[in-house]
């Protein structure tokens, strides 16, 4: 029960980036409307690292609070990695928004809003799947 509580941790704090990410990500697209691929990805990067923050906040707080380390070598150890875990969730995520967005465009009939949240959504689901994956095994072990 204890793997399948946390799991749901960890789903409800993803809701509450996916919120955040979603937010940032259309408020800076409705501030500044773009065809640019590479300006939507800046535009990700940004919603990704407000996501990133709140998911520090809650995941060490809440969903790992029982393998967070407060003091010393361990404490750094987790810094570290989760940084790390970060950068590359960013990572993957901005490639697969990079990749997806104009893929959409192109074979779908559809607003470029829309196609730039579909991709913004698929981006998300799995930049967040390896995110947890890395957390668990890695960083908060």
């Amino acid at each position: 029960m204890n793997r399948a509580w946390q799991l749901i941790q960890f789903v409800a704090v993803g809701f509450g980036n996916a919120f955040i990410d979603l937010g940032v990500f259309n408020g800076l697209y409705f501030l500044d409307p773009t065809r640019n691929v590479n300006q939507l990805v800046v535009y990700n990067t940004m919603a990704v690292m407000a996501a990133i923050l709140n998911s520090y906040i809650w995941n060490s707080r809440w969903t790992f609070r029982k393998t967070v380390k407060n003091r010393g070598r361990q404490a750094l150890r987790q810094k570290t990695l989760f940084i790390i875990q970060s950068l590359i969730n960013i990572a993957v995520n901005d490639a697969i928004l990079w990749l997806i967005a104009p893929l959409i465009v192109e074979t779908h009939a559809m607003p470029h809003v829309m196609a730039n949240n579909i991709a913004k959504v698929a981006a998300m689901f799995l930049a967040s799947l390896s995110s947890f994956l890395m957390m668990k095994i890695f960083v908060f072990v």
